[in-house]
Order: C-alpha cells, then structure tokens, then sequence
C-alpha cells in the first residue's frame, strides 16, 4: 500500500497510521512534464513512538477533492488511509480522511514515505 513504508516500520517496529498525532506541514505542488500534469501533495506528520518522536513526510500523488480546514500552525488528527481500488474510481486509488475531526479528506492515486526524522517535542 505505503511506498517506502520500511523508512518508518524499521525504527518503529509496530508502527500503525493510528500512532500519527500532528499535521506541521502542508504543500501542494504542480507538475507539468511533457504535457502530463501531475500534482504532489506533501504533509509533515508527528508520530509519536514511546518516549520518541517523529516526523514523517508523507507524499501523496494526484490527489482530488481535497478539503482541509486548518486552525493553527498544529492540527491534531486521527488519519485513515483506505485502499479503495474496488469501487473501480478513475484516478481514485485512496482515501485519506481524519475520522474524528474531519479536518482532511481527499483522495490520491498512490501513496509514499520520503523521510522519517527524530524531532523534539511539539508540545
């Protein structure tokens, strides 16, 4: 599902999308290569392991019908990521949500980890 999940799970053996806390970063980015547009969604997540601290870039390709309401420069969230290839959506692949505020939620067509770094705490 995740590309480069290993970045995260060989520092944070029971690693689970339910360990991430925080949203710090937000970046939508377009790209226009030889008349094919793609476009990059990057979030910064906090994952918290134990005593330590994380953040995670997540990348997320061609994402659509983003909603994202933004209090702050930290937003604490519960993210889901579902594959939902059988619905058959065109460019649709997965749906990223946080379930309890619904402060986020779109789709994308896939999904990557570019980096995993120790952090201080936020809070």
């Amino acid at each position: 599902m995740i590309k480069n999940i290993s970045l995260i799970t060989d520092k944070i053996k029971d690693f689970s999308i339910k360990n991430i806390e925080f949203m710090v970063g937000f970046a939508l980015n377009f790209q226009n290569r030889s008349f094919d547009v793609n476009c990059l969604l990057d979030i910064d997540f906090i994952i918290k392991d134990k005593e330590k601290q994380y953040i995670a870039c997540f990348r997320f390709h061609n994402p659509t019908n983003i909603h994202f309401e933004s209090g702050g420069i930290y937003h604490q969230m519960s993210i889901e990521m579902y594959d939902i290839r059988d619905r058959g959506w065109e460019n649709k692949t997965y749906e990223v949500i946080d379930y309890e505020e619904d402060t986020l939620h779109f789709y994308c067509t896939d999904i990557e980890i570019l980096s995993l770094r120790e952090t201080q705490s936020i809070i």
